[in-house]
């Protein structure tokens, strides 16, 4: 963290750095508290994030990139995205899609539920682990 760009997070909030994990994965994605962040983002077209099911990943401004979620997460929310690819493997809870444009949305496993709302121009790709390899 020394020598990241969210250095001055332990001095900003100095009184909760016991109580809260801050992680960063390849200066793109921070994770808090069991949430992964991926915000602020143009024109990357590798984010990787490795989910766990007690995670959650929230995805705001993101524009022309590509996130690739592996393992199975809890839940999956995106607002105000533009242009970009969400890849993602299982997922427990919902993904939901907020207020973007042009976004589209692989499910390589298994996801209950996917929610749009106010989004123009939303691709929806599903597919299970058995038709992969076929």
């Amino acid at each position: 963290l020394r020598n990241s760009k969210f250095s001055g997070i332990n001095a900003e909030y100095g009184a909760l750095e016991s109580k809260q994990t801050l992680h960063l994965q390849n200066n793109m994605a921070r994770l808090e508290n069991n949430k992964w962040f991926v915000e602020n983002i143009n024109g990357n077209p590798d984010i990787k994030i490795e989910g766990k099911p007690n995670q959650g990943l929230f995805i705001c401004k993101v524009k022309q990139s590509v996130i690739s979620v592996t393992g199975k997460i809890n839940t999956i929310v995106i607002d105000n995205v533009e242009g970009s690819g969400i890849i993602f493997d299982d997922v427990i809870s919902t993904v939901e899609v907020i207020n973007s444009k042009k976004v589209q949305l692989q499910a390589n496993g298994a996801v209950p539920a996917i929610s749009i709302d106010k989004t123009a121009g939303a691709t929806v790709f599903l597919q299970t682990h058995a038709s992969q390899s076929a």
